[in-house]
């Protein structure tokens, strides 16, 4: 199943219950991408928050960077952003067709 998880509301819970949901279809060999709405980025720049910590960890899950909206981030992801988190992090892609995914999920 391909599945898109978005993060779009700026609490360290829902953050946490969306992202650790993801690393857990993607366990069990589901095709899940993650996108970072902009009110979420603030607890993904704090190091002790949760979320920060499990992006970190994608690419053991086998799963692709996770996107951040290009219109808000684009100069971003060149030298803003720590080193650990911008290996798993790119801008979402311009054209998403949403029958690319049989579900989309938001938290």
């Amino acid at each position: 199943m391909k599945l898109l998880i978005q993060l779009r509301t700026p609490t360290e819970i829902a953050s946490y219950e969306g992202c650790a949901l993801a690393l857990t279809l993607a366990t069990f060999g589901h095709d899940v991408q993650l996108y970072l709405d902009a009110p979420v980025f603030g607890l993904l720049m704090q190091p002790t928050s949760r979320l920060h910590g499990m992006i970190q960890s994608l690419e053991l899950y086998d799963m692709p960077a996770a996107w951040l909206p290009a219109d808000v981030f684009s100069g971003w992801l060149t030298g803003m952003l720590p080193t650990d988190l911008a290996s798993q992090l790119t801008l979402m892609p311009e054209v998403i067709d949403s029958q690319d995914f049989e579900q989309i999920l938001n938290f």
